[in-house]
């Protein structure tokens, strides 16, 4: 588990530092085709299609490192343009402190963008690793590029997700069960998976939950960035705290666990809450 099969390099060559990274689908690498894996040809295709055909995937493949560089960029034309425009005494001054507070907040408008779309794509890449965790293969997004969008590779990972998803359904029922309803109203919140109830229209609407699937969910939610940071290194395993289902690096329910009870949105003081209560210290 968590071993790297395969990383896939973009395909065009041409301007690199210009045009966003391009990955071909029908070009399948022969190491996922290997014995031992289950994954077909056309599966593969139909995973990579949903990839590149994602706007989500578009948008921060193309935006992610050049909005920030092309905002400073831009910012910096404006200052020297004022400094060589003649003008001179309050007028200038008055000026320069106004691009200092709009370079301010352009530059927090530009993090919160690049937010939004690190959210998204890790929601795209949800999409695409719920075809591809059948086959024990996980996804991963790496952008190893500073200012150019051509250095993102597509990293796949071998991973059996049973035994995390297990893991994590045994979390989150013991959280419920040892928590009220304002508890659990916050704990879902906190979850940021989406998981509405079937509704069955007809003489008797029938509903059917779909609270069976939430451990899955959870696990594909957050699979990607786990992967991301497992990758560069940033998850590995401590005597204190071996990995649980990986060898190498923190097993991704470990990972899921601890951010979520430290994840402060709809649920105040969520760390000290599990901290400090032993009601809500994790018994696994």
């Amino acid at each position: 588990n968590g071993d790297v099969i395969v990383t896939l390099l973009p395909a065009n060559t041409k301007f690199p530092w210009v045009t966003p990274a391009i990955f071909r689908p029908e070009l399948v690498p022969e190491e996922l085709m290997a014995q031992g894996l289950t994954l077909t040809v056309e599966e593969y295709v139909h995973a990579m299609e949903t990839l590149v055909n994602d706007y989500r995937f578009t948008m921060y493949n193309i935006c992610y490192k050049r909005i920030l560089v092309c905002w400073i960029l831009f910012a910096f034309t404006v200052l020297l343009t004022l400094l060589f425009s003649g003008l001179q005494g309050v007028a200038l001054f008055s000026l320069g402190v106004g691009w200092l507070f709009l370079n301010a907040a352009a530059i927090f408008l530009c993090m919160w963008v690049k937010l939004r779309l690190a959210r998204g794509l890790e929601k795209c890449l949800a999409r695409v690793n719920k075809q591809l965790i059948k086959h024990k293969i996980l996804l991963v997004l790496d952008d190893r590029g500073r200012i150019s969008c051509h250095k993102v590779n597509l990293c796949f990972l071998y991973f059996d997700s049973g035994p995390c998803v297990s893991f994590l359904n045994e979390f989150l029922e013991h959280t419920e069960q040892n928590g009220g309803e304002a508890i659990k109203a916050g704990w879902e919140r906190k979850l940021d998976i989406d998981l509405n109830d079937i509704v069955i229209q007809g003489s008797t609407p029938v509903r059917v939950s779909r609270k069976q699937e939430q451990a899955g969910q959870l696990f594909l939610r957050y699979a990607s960035r786990w992967g991301r940071e497992a990758i560069r290194g940033l998850v590995d395993v401590t005597p204190l705290e071996p990995g649980r289902h990986c060898g190498q690096f923190q097993c991704p329910c470990q990972y899921i666990k601890d951010h979520l009870q430290c994840k402060p949105r709809g649920y105040p003081c969520s760390c000290v809450a599990y901290g400090s209560n032993p009601q809500f210290r994790d018994p696994y």
